[in-house]
């Protein structure tokens, strides 16, 4: 019976102390994460209906990227969250029939996303994982003549936030975010509807893995 008691009591307090630390970590709404890492290479083709002799070709390069996340938590463990991103960086092309890429054009890449994440552990944890999704566009401010764009983009992924107390921390983060390239009329068979055209989107997939510091208020 002692060794009920003793147990009740210490949930009880267990539960007492809790809730002055959720209690703190409500009260801090607002995120701000500078970061700085790499965005990897992504090729698109130009002119889809020529992909089968692998012409007309575009890379962008792989780069250092830096931008910043904003979060504005609504519960202990969701946040909504805007991030920008930038790639300087260029894109290359191929020479054939060599298949060696020359450089054609430099390239400033920004990525702007809305949408938001969620954490899987609770604010007594100090080490959060999260998983991320959002949508958005591209930007790009190309060089030599070549006309700029902006197209629609999407990421996915996750990440790892540390906080070291309720006002700061560090954060990794890495993420899947395809770029709208264009699009081609495609012919599909099957055996039910025989054969028919459909026009089909093309994206320009790229990674981008950064770090940075948590400023929480």
């Amino acid at each position: 019976m002692r060794c009920l008691i003793a147990l009740i009591l210490t949930g009880i307090a267990s539960l007492t102390l809790s809730e002055p630390a959720r209690a703190q970590w409500r009260d801090k709404k607002w995120e701000v994460s500078p970061f700085v890492g790499y965005e990897t290479s992504g090729t698109f083709t130009v002119n889809p209906s020529l992909a089968s002799v692998n012409v007309n070709k575009l890379r962008a390069n792989g780069n250092i990227s830096f931008g910043s996340f904003i979060d504005y938590s609504v519960t202990d463990g969701a946040q909504f969250e805007f991030m920008w991103n930038r790639n300087p960086t260029s894109y290359s092309e191929p020479q054939l029939p060599n298949p060696l890429y020359l450089k054609a054009f430099n390239s400033d890449i920004d990525q702007f996303q809305f949408g938001g994440l969620y954490m899987f552990l609770g604010p007594e944890h100090k080490l959060r994982p999260y998983m991320a999704g959002s949508v958005g566009f591209t930007h790009e401010f190309n060089s030599g003549g070549t006309a700029n764009r902006t197209d629609f983009g999407y990421s996915l992924g996750g990440g790892l936030k540390y906080y070291v107390d309720r006002h700061f921390g560090f954060r990794a983060d890495a993420r899947w975010m395809p770029t709208y390239a264009n699009s081609s009329l495609e012919i599909f068979c099957d055996s039910f509807f025989g054969c028919f055209t459909a026009r089909v989107s093309h994206y320009q997939h790229r990674g981008n893995f950064v770090g940075g510091i948590v400023f929480r208020f």
